[in-house]
């Protein structure tokens, strides 16, 4: 057995002391189980319970309910029960909505209408849900990809590789992202296509934009760790004994990288959730009719480029405020996870 081969084991022994460790601090931290409850709840709840809830009301996040709206088309409240029928008959002398047919089945919408087309709010919460954490989470690994990959080639190699990724960092923490944003909101998407109809449409742009713009915080941590790493001595003995960069880098800096890393992915996740609400409001995020929970906020308060009045006839607090206290409640269980595990790995000084 070679030298390398045998200093490995013993590394992967140390890795998994210290996984076992950090998930103990992490439990026994004030607020870790309920912080961890709440966001596997929501997990839940966005993924097996949005079908789950479907099935059971009988009807689907984008179906139109007729009867869930009034005569001014202000949405109905909180635990109505309407009826399910998805097209309605107007009456021609008063041009109002004709009574269902006798027999019609009715259903219960929870967090009642979403709408002027009456959609169940409460599905549209937990489809949406799903939506902004694909994203959400999609954006962060692509950041996190391209930011690690960077990172390490900086801090690692040195010299002019460190100084044109610093350059290309320092250019795109600069760059007036906002501006391509209302920009993009007024042009086709042409990344949709190449989801092939596994994404909804605009996700996969939020996705790419997210990455793009935020990979500089990932990488800018990883290259201060591989320098402060490369002059430990576990580094220096694989070089002494011939090991390849690559090896080096897999095996010997980023098990080290990593843990830092997943606590900035569990902080990016939560800043990403609001990030999708506020591409959306400028009009470069989700399209309706999918259901996302910056489109149900869009729903209410429209767009930067076509604001919708609050004083609209058509509005109801409850379409605000139940997908702000969604956003709410998932961000603030994120952001406390991300500090625990922070506190748990010894990186909270990195991210304050």
């Amino acid at each position: 057995m070679g030298a390398t081969e045998a200093v490995t084991p013993a590394l992967e022994g140390e890795h998994a002391t210290r996984s076992r460790s950090v998930l103990g601090r992490l439990v026994s931290g004030r607020g870790g189980i309920s912080s961890l409850a709440v966001v596997a709840l929501v997990v839940f709840a966005i993924t097996a319970g949005a079908p789950l809830a479907a099935r059971i009301v009988g009807h689907g996040p984008n179906d139109p309910l007729p009867y869930a709206v009034d005569a001014s088309l202000k949405p109905v409240a909180p635990f109505s029960r309407v009826s399910a029928s998805t097209s309605a008959v107007v009456d021609e002398e008063t041009y109002e909505l004709a009574q269902p047919p006798a027999g019609t089945p009715t259903t219960l919408l929870v967090f009642g209408a979403a709408d002027v087309l009456g959609r169940d709010l409460f599905l549209r919460i937990l489809y949406g849900g799903r939506v902004s954490l694909i994203v959400a989470i999609g954006g962060a690994l692509l950041a996190g990809l391209i930011g690690v990959l960077l990172g390490t080639l900086a801090g690692y190699m040195g010299g002019w590789i460190d100084a044109v990724i610093s350059r290309l960092t320092e250019l795109a923490m600069a760059f007036p992202l906002l501006l391509l944003l209302i920009l993009l909101g007024n042009i086709d998407n042409p990344l949709d296509a190449i989801t092939l109809g596994v994404l909804e449409p605009g996700v996969m742009t939020l996705i790419v934009l997210i990455g793009l713009f935020t990979w500089f915080y990932p990488a800018r941590l990883v290259r201060t760790q591989v320098r402060s790493l490369q002059q430990r001595e576990f580094v220096e003995a694989a070089e002494m004994i011939g090991a390849s960069r690559i090896r080096i880098i897999r095996t010997h800096l980023l098990p080290h990288v990593l843990p830092e890393l997943l606590v900035y992915g569990t902080l990016m996740v939560a800043t990403n959730i609001t990030l999708e609400a506020g591409m959306t409001f400028l009009n470069a995020g989700i399209a309706l009719p999918t259901a996302s929970w910056g489109t149900l906020l869009s729903s209410a308060w429209g767009t930067a480029l076509a604001p919708s009045p609050s004083g609209a006839p058509s509005f109801q607090p409850w379409t605000t405020a139940l997908p702000i206290a969604a956003i709410f409640v998932t961000v603030l269980s994120l952001s406390r996870l991300g500090e625990l595990l922070g506190d748990a790995v010894g990186a909270r000084t990195h991210f304050r």
